[in-house]
């Protein structure tokens, strides 16, 4: 059954408060109600699907501040929103992940902060859980298609996920911060600065080893993704202009390396 177990832990990680929300109207409508809510990176971390709940709300947040309330947008609709609200958007996430071969089920990556699908494919609604806030994450010994995720802050949560197949995007997650990473040492690096991290207790940080390096150059990469940096700049600019594809900002980009007869 998809139901959520949200548990309050204490220094000792004892449960010391449980909720329950399951699909049934009558539970699931108990929640408050804050239709025009948003992601905050700050205090969102966990988002759950609830379309095909017998209810008229298509999500559930979990936040640390507003806590457990319902919306009817969805959760598709709640993580576009947010990405279109930042700095990058999933058009930026898409193109990287050409360079990673991710073809689908993206995940939102910026620096970070990072959003991980549970399933996919992302263009459906799905759970999506905050993984900068995540501390650790098990199977359920006593339902193995259950897991455990412990954020920050003291919460648990037990949801009807499979382990195998979100610790595999958690690992993609992985990809997309080290290739980000990466490129920044290497932009940094032509000005001979050096990129300082702060230390992170987080469960991407501690318990998911880094990428092995790409086979194409730093060079190849760099260039691709600054392609697609600059198409999606050119787009915000210039919405009215709709026939201008991500090819033609390839064909721009060689035409200049032309111009100026370099490599």
């Amino acid at each position: 059954m998809d139901t959520i177990h949200l548990e309050k832990l204490n220094e000792l990680q004892e449960v010391i408060e449980r909720r329950t929300i399951s699909r049934f109207e009558q539970i699931a409508d108990m929640a408050q109600t804050i239709d025009q809510t948003d992601i905050c990176s700050e205090t969102t971390f966990y988002i759950h699907d609830t379309s095909h709940w017998s209810t008229d709300y298509n999500s559930i947040v979990f936040d640390a501040h507003r806590g457990i309330h319902k919306t009817k947008m969805t959760t598709k609709k709640l993580i576009n929103r947010y990405a279109r609200s930042k700095e990058a958007n999933f058009l930026l996430m898409q193109a990287m992940g050409r360079q990673l071969s991710v073809n689908r089920c993206w995940p939102y990556v910026l620096g970070s902060i990072q959003f991980a699908p549970t399933g996919g494919p992302v263009k459906d609604s799905t759970h999506w859980v905050a993984v900068h806030h995540m501390k650790d994450i098990y199977k359920d010994p006593a339902d193995e298609k259950r897991i455990y995720i412990v954020f920050d802050g003291g919460y648990r949560l037990n949801v009807r996920v499979d382990f195998k197949t979100f610790h595999r995007k958690l690992e993609m997650v992985r990809r997309y911060y080290d290739f980000q990473l990466d490129l920044t040492k290497y932009l940094v690096g032509q000005f001979n600065g050096e990129v300082h991290l702060l230390p992170s207790d987080s469960y991407l940080a501690t318990r998911i080893p880094r990428s092995p390096d790409l086979e194409t150059s730093e060079y190849q990469n760099c260039r691709e993704i600054l392609i697609r940096i600059a198409h999606q700049v050119f787009r915000t600019m210039n919405p009215e202009d709709y026939h201008f594809d991500i090819l033609d900002m390839e064909d721009v980009y060689k035409d200049t390396l032309r111009d100026k007869a370099m490599l």
